[in-house]
């Protein structure tokens, strides 16, 4: 991922969206990692700019996925 450490709300989000695979809402985030709506959402959109997730938008709704660096796995 990046250089920097992420800090532990961060890490809880990524972690609930590589154990939940998929995409989710932004309120199914915020309800497996145990955050705020707006905490989730907070992250999710600064997880964009280093492409940590993939976003798509539905109607009125965001679903997000985690995506997984490059190499992982081999």
């Amino acid at each position: 991922m990046s250089e920097r450490s992420l800090k532990p709300t961060e890490q809880r989000i990524l972690t609930s969206m590589i154990e939940n695979a998929g995409h989710h809402s932004t309120r199914e985030i915020a309800e497996l990692s145990g955050v705020s709506w707006n905490t989730a959402q907070k992250y999710l959109k600064e997880f964009l700019k280093p492409k940590w997730i993939d976003h798509y938008k539905s109607g009125n709704r965001d679903y997000w996925k985690a995506t997984p660096p490059k190499g992982a796995g081999k």
